[in-house]
C-alpha cells in the first residue's frame, strides 16, 4: 500500500511538472508574439540593452577578470524608475563589498575546515534569505550571501586569492551599476516610488516562522547541492553558488504563507528552461563565429531586450526571461574579447545547467506538499 501511493505520488510530480513545462513554453511564445507591442515595455527592454552593453564595454576596457559580472550587475540593477535604479543599484554594491569583506575575513580559516565551512554556508543563506523576506533593504543583505558565497567558493583551492577575488567582484559590481544607473536616468522618468511594505525583524519565532522555516530549508538545499557539486567535481562551481542563492532567496507564497513544494519547484523548472532557451540560444551565436566586437555586442543586448520584455511581461513567465537573458551573457562573455571557440560556452552551460539539475530534485524532497501548510494553519 505504502509503495503504490509513493508511486501515486511521483506519477503526480511527474505529470505536475509536465503541465508546468508545458504551461511554460504557452506563456513564454506569448510573451515573444507581443515584442514590439507595448511602448512601455519595448521602452525597458531598450534601456536593459543599452546598460549592459555599457557595463560589458567598461568591464572589457577595464581589463576585469569577470565581465560577465559586471553585465550581469547592469541587467539586475535595472527599476522601472531612474530612482528606483539607483536605489536597487546602491543596495546591491553595499551587500557586495560587505559580503567581500566577510568572505575575506573567513577565508583564513573556513577553507581548512569542510564542516566548518558548510555551516557558515548555511548560516550566511539563512541570513540572507531570512532578510529579504523581512527588511526594507533584503537586496543588500541577499548580495551578502550571493558574494560571500561566489567568493569562498572561487578561493577554496588558493585561499591568498580572496583578498584579489573580492576586489574583483566589487569593482565588477560598481562597473554594472554605474551603468545601470546612467543609462537608467537616461532614458527613463525619474520619480521616487514608496518604500517598500515589509514586516520587519520582529516575530521570527512567532508569527513570521514561515519565513525562518523557509530559510532553514533554503539552506539546507544550498549545501546539499554544494556538497554533490564538489563531491561529482563538475566545473563552474562559482556560477553554481550564484545560481542557488538567487533561487533560494526566491519569496515565500504570497501574503506570508508557508512555500511549498510546488512553489518552488514551479520556480525551479522556470530557471531551468530559461537556462536552457538562453544557454542553446547563447551557444548557437557562438557557432556562428563572430568575433567582431559590434556584431558581438549587438547580439547580447539584443537577447537582453528580449529577456527584459518578458521579464515585465504578464503571463507568468517572468522568470524565464530573467535567466534566460542571465544564462546568454555569462555564456556569451568569456574573456576579454568575443570568444573565438564554442567550447568554454559548452562547459560553462553544461555547469549550471547540472547545478539546477541538482537543485530541483532538492527543492522537491525538502520542500511540504499543498497539503502541509493547509493542515499547519
Amino acid at each position: 500500500m505504502t509503495f503504490r501511493r509513493y508511486a501515486r505520488e511521483v506519477l503526480e510530480d511527474v505529470a505536475e511538472i509536465g503541465d508546468t513545462v508545458w504551461d511554460t513554453l504557452d506563456g513564454y511564445w506569448r510573451e515573444l508574439s507581443e515584442l514590439g507591442q507595448d511602448p512601455a515595455r519595448t521602452r525597458q527592454g531598450i534601456v536593459a540593452a543599452c546598460s549592459v552593453m555599457l557595463a560589458t564595454t567598461l568591464a572589457l576596457a577595464l581589463q576585469l577578470e569577470s565581465p560577465w559580472w559586471a553585465a550581469i550587475s547592469g541587467f539586475m540593477s535595472l527599476m522601472s524608475t531612474g530612482a528606483g535604479s539607483l536605489r536597487r543599484g546602491l543596495l546591491r554594491l553595499i551587500g557586495t563589498i560587505a559580503g567581500a569583506v566577510l568572505a575575506f575575513i573567513m577565508a583564513r580559516w573556513l577553507p581548512y575546515d569542510p564542516f566548518a565551512l558548510y555551516l557558515c554556508l548555511a548560516a550566511v543563506t539563512m541570513l540572507g534569505v531570512v532578510a529579504m523576506q523581512v527588511s526594507p533593504h533584503g537586496l543588500a543583505w541577499l548580495f551578502v550571501s550571493i558574494t560571500f558565497s561566489l567568493v569562498m567558493l572561487s578561493s577554496l583551492n588558493d585561499p591568498q586569492q580572496a583578498f584579489e577575488l573580492g576586489c574583483y567582484r566589487t569593482l565588477e559590481v560598481a562597473v554594472g551599476v554605474g551603468s545601470a544607473i546612467i543609462v537608467a536616468n537616461l532614458l527613463q522618468d525619474w520619480h521616487i516610488d514608496p518604500p517598500p511594505t515589509v514586516p520587519g525583524w520582529r516575530h521570527l519565532f512567532g508569527a513570521q516562522w514561515p519565513v525562518v522555516l523557509h530559510a532553514v530549508r533554503s539552506a539546507i538545499a544550498v549545501v546539499a547541492v554544494m556538497m554533490i557539486w564538489i563531491m561529482i567535481d563538475l566545473p563552474q562551481v562559482t556560477e553554481m553558488a550564484i545560481t542557488v542563492a538567487v533561487v533560494m532567496a526566491a519569496p515565500i507564497a504570497a501574503g506570508g504563507g508557508l512555500a511549498t513544494r510546488h512553489a518552488v519547484a514551479v520556480r525551479s523548472i522556470h530557471r531551468v528552461m530559461g537556462c536552457l532557451i538562453g544557454g542553446l540560444i547563447a551557444l548557437g551565436c557562438l557557432a556562428l563565429d563572430v568575433t567582431a566586437f559590434p556584431w558581438w555586442l549587438a547580439m547580447i543586448g539584443a537577447a537582453v531586450w528580449i529577456g527584459m520584455h518578458v521579464q515585465v511581461g504578464t503571463h507568468g513567465v517572468s522568470y524565464v526571461g530573467t535567466q534566460a537573458a542571465f544564462v546568454f551573457i555569462v555564456t556569451m562573455i568569456q574573456g576579454a574579447a568575443p570568444p573565438d571557440s564554442i567550447m568554454p560556452g559548452i562547459d560553462r552551460f553544461a555547469g549550471i545547467t547540472g547545478g539546477l539539475a541538482i537543485l530541483l530534485v532538492v527543492s522537491l524532497l525538502l520542500w511540504p506538499d499543498d497539503a502541509e501548510p493547509a493542515e499547519a494553519r
